[in-house]
């Protein structure tokens, strides 16, 4: 190549990477919510249900990196849900890297309990259901078509609410503020190498932070029979002493097959309270709080909502109201 050629090279303008900016500063305060939940980005359909818990406002800011989206994102606390017909009806399934700059978020994603705080990230399965909330919040985001995801990362079943923390999580979070910070400066031609170091971290984290797949053990048979006698005592008290009599194990024995639950307790704590919130999204029957409490194990309706609200970041009424609180209701101003 001639001197002439390279220097002309070194002199080619930079092609700025088009970002894409959305924020309700500039809109009434009582329009903002609405205006955000009826946009038409990522979908013409809202994602999730949502209900502010406190006066809204929120900017994004969204990037194309190759195969991934990067989005940089502030909003005001925040209820979610995403449904199972909600899943149904929608076309949008992307693997989502959620990390918390500022806030935090707890609820539960389809049986898991999650807990994410600053300087931590969780992955979120949009083909999966999830309930939970949020504080005022800052965060950086990875979306991760599905097909990229599985080809990536499969297999994707032991993905949705795990939260990654600790020095793993801090080379990304370094990685995205390093990217956020240089978007202005940079090339379009160097898309495609951003997102791949992105890939490449994640496939890093995972690495240690995976449940390691085992075939079936004796620890698996002795917690599949758990369940089953667990199912059959959810509406009453479930007794220690009679479990260990019923599967003729140890107290020790038992409890170590629950570890990753936190305790039998514990695992039966989230199976009831998981039973109690589908009773109350049946809003046709409208069953009472009440009702729902004393019919999955609680002992009034005080301790229900107490645990309710531990779980998922939201009191049953709460949640009931989130349930009712759809496109229509918003567009039409409730």
């Amino acid at each position: 190549m001639s001197s002439s050629s390279s220097e002309a090279g070194e002199d080619r303008p930079i092609v700025p990477i088009p970002v894409l900016r959305y924020s309700t500063d500039d809109l009434p305060p009582q329009e903002r919510y609405r205006a955000w939940y009826l946009r038409d980005w990522p979908r013409t359909e809202p994602i999730y249900r949502t209900e502010p818990t406190e006066p809204f406002n929120t900017r994004w800011e969204s990037v194309r990196l190759g195969e991934v989206m990067f989005v940089h994102a502030e909003i005001t606390g925040m209820r979610w849900e995403r449904r199972v017909q909600d899943i149904r009806l929608s076309d949008f399934d992307p693997v989502i890297v959620n990390m918390m700059i500022e806030g935090e978020a707890h609820g539960d994603m389809d049986g898991r309990a999650f807990h994410e705080s600053a300087g931590q990230l969780h992955f979120h399965d949009l083909a999966r259901p999830s309930l939970h909330a949020s504080t005022a919040s800052r965060t950086w985001s990875v979306v991760l078509p599905r097909p990229l995801a599985e080809a990536r990362f499969a297999p994707l079943h032991d993905l949705h609410g795990l939260v990654i923390g600790g020095s793993a999580a801090a080379v990304i979070f370094a990685y995205a503020a390093h990217v956020h910070a240089m978007l202005p400066r940079l090339d379009l031609a160097e898309t495609d190498r951003l997102g791949q170091v992105f890939l490449d971290l994640l496939a890093v984290v995972l690495l240690d932070s995976r449940s390691i797949s085992t075939r079936l053990s004796a620890d698996d048979v002795l917690r599949r029979r758990a369940i089953e006698e667990i199912e059959r005592r959810l509406g009453g008290e479930v007794v220690i002493a009679d479990l260990q009599r019923t599967l003729g194990v140890t107290r020790n024995r038992l409890f170590a097959v629950f570890r990753s639950d936190g305790g039998v307790q514990s695992y039966v704590m989230a199976q009831r309270l998981e039973r109690a919130r589908s009773a109350l999204a049946d809003v046709e029957r409208a069953e009472t709080v009440s009702n729902v409490a004393l019919r999955f194990g609680f002992g009034d309706a005080s301790h229900f909502s107490r645990a309710f609200r531990k779980r998922y970041g939201m009191t049953p009424s709460d949640y009931r109201k989130l349930l009712t609180t759809g496109p229509a209701e918003v567009a039409a101003g409730a």
